[in-house]
């Protein structure tokens, strides 16, 4: 069965994905590489928290939601 997405969906997603890309380059250690077992997770840094409300704000407008409270606004 084939999946039909709505392209205004389509559009909302593939922005927060643009958006969590650039947002993960600026907030995680380049020089660390992934282990499975997690050892690198003591050398990373955790983001801010002004950052990661500033990340949620954006994906909730990304999304059609208020950016303060998450809830849904309707079509604009």
């Amino acid at each position: 069965m084939a999946m039909n997405t709505d392209p205004e969906r389509q559009r909302r997603l593939r922005e927060l994905a643009e958006l969590h890309a650039r947002w993960q380059a600026v907030h995680r250690v380049d020089d660390v590489e992934f282990t499975p077992e997690g050892a690198d997770s003591a050398n990373r840094r955790s983001p801010s928290p002004e950052a990661q409300r500033e990340f949620m704000r954006r994906a909730r407008e990304i999304m059609g939601l208020d950016p303060d409270t998450g809830h849904y606004r309707g079509t604009e």
